[in-house]
């Protein structure tokens, strides 16, 4: 059985640059914040759904300690000046009432967007999804972040699109 807290892969990104996908980790925090500061107001919209300038205690707490059974998260790092590497982007899935379906979100640094991060992040998602037995990826997204729309559209994934009070709603089979 997996164990999606100590999930680790390799990646590679369109232009040929390697990463590593793992689980996100508490030590974490730190990188979010600062990746947080250099995200555009556009991309912390297209994510949250609202301006924000720094992420709360409350969720900085939520999006970095995770039980790994409801709440996966996985970030991609590229080689850096410590260990851990740094963040580019994230990617993670929340089940909801019905336990085989789950809400999935990515956010990906401004420079790093269109190179193929997101796209990764949601591969590694998928398979773990499978293996603990989501059935389906459930987003809401803007109707102007054409990116992630297109990652979704091109995942290979099976996909049911809605337009519902002015988000796209899109269902991904697993």
């Amino acid at each position: 059985m997996m164990d999606p807290s100590q999930y680790e892969a390799a990646g590679t990104l369109r232009d040929g640059a390697t990463v590593r996908i793992r689980a996100i980790r508490p030590g974490d925090r730190g990188a979010l914040i600062e990746g947080f500061s250099h995200l555009s107001d556009r991309s912390i919209y297209q994510r949250f759904f609202q301006a924000k300038h720094e992420l709360t205690e409350t969720e900085l707490k939520y999006l970095t300690e995770l039980d790994f059974t409801a709440h996966i998260g996985l970030v991609a790092v590229i080689p850096s000046d410590t260990p851990e590497g740094r963040p580019i982007g994230v990617g993670r899935f929340v089940r909801g009432k019905n336990p085989s379906h789950a809400e999935v979100a990515f956010v990906v640094g401004d420079q790093f967007q269109g190179r193929g991060v997101g796209t990764l992040l949601l591969e590694h998602l998928a398979r773990i999804g499978r293996a603990i037995g989501i059935e389906a990826f459930e987003a809401d997204v803007l109707p102007d972040n054409t990116q992630m729309l297109e990652v979704f559209q091109h995942s290979g994934l099976s996909i049911e699109e809605r337009v519902r009070e002015g988000v796209v709603h899109v269902r991904l089979d697993l």
